[in-house]
């Protein structure tokens, strides 16, 4: 062989410098689509948990200015979580249809929007109503971001880092959103809402960096949907009335009973159309029913101890928005960090160990504030919510990665759906509930500890049946 060829065979066999240079740049391209995607869908995760919970410290305040009973602010907190998750199976098949990111920059616009609404707000009635809008709003984000991380994290590793920073943002929210809520509030209540516009235009912001979404053609069940709408507004509603009027008041029976007839034809329905909104064939799998059962209970207890906690400290404890915001400041450090050594744990022990271990933490941090003697110190409710929020951080991303993990790849924004749908359902129906025993009860001290107890032994039976009946 002659020098010549030599040098022409080895020049032939090394990798062509275009090549590598277009490979180097479609990966650096592929890395700042996903580092975006990720950060994008964990803020929207932020707002939309921050703004269940950062009215309730400015609710008294509110209440003083526009009027209005435990009742009416038990709808300026239902108002927003009720449409939340009644909407939510629609988005996710919006999602499916349309593509994820189109409709998570959507609802990231009309959440802006809502919030500058809510901050105008004239009356009792215009503040529920822009809640509502942000209710709306929340439901086409939501399932479009944990689309989006499914998307631009193909690497299961990689999906696991983005979930946990999906979920630290959705968990240190339901701490933080208390906290800015008292800090916001004593300068004006309408601060707690206008709060929300620059993340809304920082989400805005990062659109170009998103790589385009997929769509799929799908059909959407218009007949499930109105079932389901009807069904949970009208039960949530009968709940809260039991309350303000009674149980045996004529509106609240009817209330009631829309609300189950409605439901339960909402399940015969999905039984019978092509496309329905909520495939029950999804039930049948064993890791998809402990993920749903865990995104209801979770939420249920944490919203309704959030909603009697802020009731508590400002009512019962003298406490002003303040200072009662500053009570979540250690849950939220502790949620936050949670999170990311959730992802660690994820990694290195799997899903189940992780969902057990988040539980087991979250049933000692409600029983030490039950055990604890009244009066109920305030240093106990701050540890008992780290606690919580500690063992809500590590599980709460272990759960979304069971639901994408427990799917068909198709039907991963119907999953993520109804698993945000089943969360958003537990925490309207949470706040409903304990305002009622807040109501009946003769103190805000002995409804808290009902609440503590009833919370724990909740997550008992979720344990219980994780350990028992899940394999994987």
């Amino acid at each position: 062989m002659t020098s010549s060829s030599t040098s022409r065979d080895i020049t032939e066999s090394r990798p062509d410098a275009t090549s590598l240079d277009i490979g180097s740049r479609a990966s650096d391209a592929s890395d700042a689509s996903s580092t975006a995607s990720t950060i994008a869908a964990s803020v929207a995760s932020f707002l939309a948990g921050m703004d269940v919970l950062i009215v309730n410290v400015a609710l008294p305040t509110i209440a003083a200015d526009l009027g209005g009973d435990m009742a009416v602010q038990q709808w300026v907190v239902d108002g927003y979580t009720l449409l939340f998750a009644a909407l939510l199976l629609l988005a996710g098949s919006l999602a499916d249809r349309f593509g994820a990111k189109r409709l998570f920059l959507i609802g990231a616009g009309l959440f802006g929007l809502a919030s500058l609404f809510c901050s105008f707000a004239w009356s009792m009635a215009a503040l529920v109503f822009g809640r509502c809008v942000l209710g709306v709003a929340s439901a086409l984000i939501l399932p479009a971001s944990m689309s989006l991380i499914n998307e631009a994290n193909p690497d299961p590793r990689r999906r696991a880092w983005a979930l946990a920073l999906w979920g630290a943002g959705g968990a240190s929210a339901s701490a933080v959103g208390p906290l800015l809520g008292g800090l916001l509030t004593p300068i004006h209540w309408s601060l707690v809402f206008a709060i929300n516009v620059p993340f809304c235009l920082f989400i805005l912001a990062l659109a170009p960096r998103i790589a385009p979404s997929p769509r799929r053609p799908i059909r959407f069940d218009w007949t499930g949907q109105a079932l389901s709408l009807i069904g949970l507004s009208a039960l949530v509603a009968g709940i809260i009335e039991v309350g303000a009027i009674g149980f045996a008041a004529p509106a609240t029976l009817a209330l009631l009973g829309v609300g189950v007839v409605s439901l339960g034809l909402f399940v015969f329905s999905q039984t019978k159309v092509a496309a329905p909104m909520m495939p029950l064939g999804l039930f049948r799998v064993r890791g998809m029913q402990v993920a749903l059962q865990i995104g209801f209970i979770m939420i249920f207890n944490w919203y309704g101890m959030v909603f009697i906690c802020t009731m508590f400290l400002q009512n019962e404890r003298h406490m002003g928005p303040f200072a009662a915001g500053l009570v979540f400041v250690p849950s939220a450090f502790v949620t936050i960090a949670g999170n990311l050594i959730g992802g660690r744990i994820i990694t290195a022990r799997g899903a189940k160990f992780s969902i057990t271990l988040g539980l087991a933490i979250m049933i000692a941090g409600f029983l030490f504030e039950f055990l604890t003697p009244a009066p109920i110190p305030v240093w106990v409710i701050a540890t008992g919510l780290s606690v919580v929020g500690f063992g809500a951080a590590i599980t709460t991303p272990a759960a979304a990665g069971v639901v994408l993990r427990s799917v068909d790849p198709a039907q991963a924004g119907i999953a993520s759906a109804m698993f945000n749908t089943f969360r958003q359902v537990g925490g309207a129906i949470g706040v409903a509930v304990f305002g009622v025993i807040a109501t009946f009860l003769p103190s805000l001290t002995l409804a808290l500890r009902s609440v503590f107890l009833a919370s724990a032994l909740l997550l008992v039976y979720v344990l219980v049946f994780e350990l028992t009946r899940w394999r994987g």
